[in-house]
């Protein structure tokens, strides 16, 4: 029995990782404020530690980093640098 081919533009959804330096993020509090953040724009939080955050995005389209970068400098973490993360 054959298997079917897949319907590859039935899901254009795809999983990709970014790299955000946030340099001023470096306390327990910054830590937890970047996440909520981040969360607050439907990204998933991969990895977070002081100065920097790995995220994944799986909305099929590039992520708002106009409107991230904005939300994230008005709480006091201005990103310097963002990235895909080919890890």
């Amino acid at each position: 029995m054959s298997n079917p081919i897949p319907n590859l533009g039935a899901n254009a959804t795809q999983i990709v990782r970014y790299n955000i330096q946030l340099p001023a993020m470096q306390d327990a509090d910054s830590l937890e404020q970047v996440r909520a953040q981040l969360m607050d724009h439907n990204l998933i939080v991969d990895r977070l530690v002081p100065g920097e955050a790995v995220v994944t995005s799986a909305t099929g389209s590039v992520p708002d980093w106009e409107a991230i970068k904005d939300a994230l400098k008005r709480a006091g973490y201005p990103a310097t640098h963002t990235t895909t993360d080919d890890e």
